[in-house]
């Protein structure tokens, strides 16, 4: 029971994750002019303001049917994507390392590889990048933290 628990709390964590990835990842990119960390989440095409609740792409996505709810334009499938790449590449991570704190490094790298990569393929943002990205990285720092202490609780609850 306690195991299926902290199974699902993982991946809560890997989905929460996903979404930041999304929003933080393309806000690194060419074109980019919200700060990395902002709030702030709006439709590209016709600046309509994206509520808490749409800000996850895999759920938005599926409730407007890949559009903007405002305008009706597509959204683009590559934050669906970005977001899908990210979670399930960081669960399948913690999976195959038990759910051990070695598991939430290495999900937290492979997550930091993800970011390089597609920075790098898609050109980086015009103003600030270095103290952006410096930020987007920092900002990570207490997700890896709750995630790590997540992994020693069930460390010591599920293995003993």
């Amino acid at each position: 029971m306690e195991r299926g628990i902290f199974i699902i709390a993982f991946f809560f964590i890997c989905f929460h994750l996903g979404g930041l990835a999304t929003t933080n990842i393309l806000r690194l990119t060419f074109g980019a002019k919200l700060p990395v960390l902002s709030s702030k989440c709006h439709c590209d095409h016709c600046g309509a303001a994206i509520t808490p609740f749409y800000q996850l792409p895999v759920i938005s996505y599926i409730v407007c049917k890949g559009k903007c709810r405002n305008c009706g334009i597509r959204i683009p499938k590559f934050g669906l994507m970005l977001e899908i790449i990210v979670m399930v590449g960081m669960f399948i991570t913690l999976v195959c390392f038990d759910f051990s704190v070695l598991g939430v490094t290495l999900s937290f790298i492979y997550y930091e590889v993800i970011r390089f990569l597609v920075v790098m393929k898609h050109g980086k943002r015009e103003m600030d990048f270095k103290k952006q990205y410096v930020i987007a990285v920092l900002a990570m720092v207490p997700f890896y933290a709750m995630t790590a202490f997540v992994a020693l609780l069930y460390g010591v609850v599920c293995k003993g």
